[in-house]
C-alpha cells in the first residue's frame, strides 16, 4: 500500500484511515436511511428541496443527455433529472445498499423507474466505461467520500469530453456573526432533532461535524482544478451554508 493510501482523512472531526471512514460512513447511512428524507426537511427547514430544484434546473440538461446521480441517496435528485430527459438514461450510484433500495422504491412509487439504472459502488471505483456521461451530479454526498481526489479522477474518467460535474454541498458560512449563529444551531439542535425523530443522536452529530471539516469553497475549487476540470466555479447559496460547484471536462 502506498503512502498516499495511508493518508488520514476526516471522519466527523477525527482523522482516520480512508478505509475506516468508508466503513463508518456505510454504517451511519444504513442507520439513517429510514428517516433520511424527513431529517433533511427538519435540518434545513425544507430548504434542501428548493436548493436541489435550482441545482438541477440550472444544469442545462438536454433531453438526450446521459446523467449519473452519484451518492444518489433516496433518489430525489434522479426524480428531478427524470423530468429533463426522455430516455432510460439516469444512472443512480451509491455505496450504501439500503439507500439504493430506497431510491428504487421511490422511483417505482413516483413513476420514473423506467428511466433509471441502479448500482451499489463507491465513488472511488465507478462501474462505468470511460466517457459515458454528459453530467455527473452529487448532492450533499461529496464530503462523505473517503478519497475525494480519487473520486474526482474517477468522475473525470467517466465524463464525456465537454461533460460537466455538478456538486451541491454544505460549505463555509459567510460572515462572522452568521457563522456563529449557524454553528450554535447545528451543534445544539440538529443532533437533538435526530435523537427525537430516529433515536440516533450520534449519527447526526457526525453529520454536523462532517460539514465543519469539509473543504471550503476555495479549497473545493482547487480540488476541481487539480483534477483537470476547466471553467471551474462556485456559487454560494444562503450565505454560503451551501455552495454549488461546477467544472467542465
Amino acid at each position: 500500500m502506498s503512502t498516499k493510501d495511508n493518508q488520514k482523512v476526516y471522519f466527523g472531526d477525527k482523522k482516520v484511515s480512508k478505509e475506516i471512514k468508508k466503513d463508518g460512513v456505510e454504517t451511519i447511512f444504513t442507520k439513517v436511511s429510514e428517516n433520511y428524507d424527513l431529517m433533511n426537511d427538519f435540518m434545513s427547514a425544507g430548504m434542501h428541496r428548493v436548493w436541489k430544484r435550482s441545482f438541477i434546473d440550472s444544469a442545462n440538461i438536454n433531453k438526450d443527455d446521459v446523467c449519473l446521480d452519484l451518492a444518489a441517496g433516496t433518489g430525489d435528485i434522479a426524480k428531478l433529472i427524470a423530468k429533463k430527459v426522455k430516455e432510460k438514461s439516469i444512472y443512480l450510484c451509491d455505496q450504501n445498499l439500503e439507500m439504493i433500495e430506497k431510491a428504487k422504491e421511490r422511483s417505482l412509487n413516483e413513476g420514473f423507474y423506467h428511466k433509471c439504472f441502479f448500482a451499489v459502488s463507491s465513488a472511488e471505483k465507478l462501474p462505468y466505461d470511460d466517457e459515458t456521461f454528459n453530467h455527473v451530479f452529487i448532492s450533499f454526498g461529496f464530503r462523505n467520500f473517503s478519497d475525494k481526489k480519487n473520486s474526482l479522477k474517477e468522475i473525470y474518467r467517466v465524463l464525456k469530453k465537454g461533460g460537466k460535474l455538478h456538486i451541491l454541498e454544505f460549505s463555509k458560512a459567510q460572515g462572522q456573526n452568521f457563522s456563529k449563529l449557524y454553528d450554535f444551531y447545528s451543534y445544539n439542535f440538529i443532533p437533538k432533532i435526530g435523537d427525537l425523530i430516529s433515536g440516533d443522536r450520534e449519527s447526526y452529530e457526525y453529520l454536523v461535524k462532517s460539514i465543519r471539516t469539509h473543504e471550503n469553497q476555495e479549497e473545493m475549487l482547487e480540488l476541481f482544478k487539480d483534477t483537470g476540470f476547466s471553467n471551474c466555479n462556485y456559487e454560494n447559496i444562503f450565505k454560503g451554508i451551501v455552495a454549488l460547484h461546477r467544472g467542465l471536462k
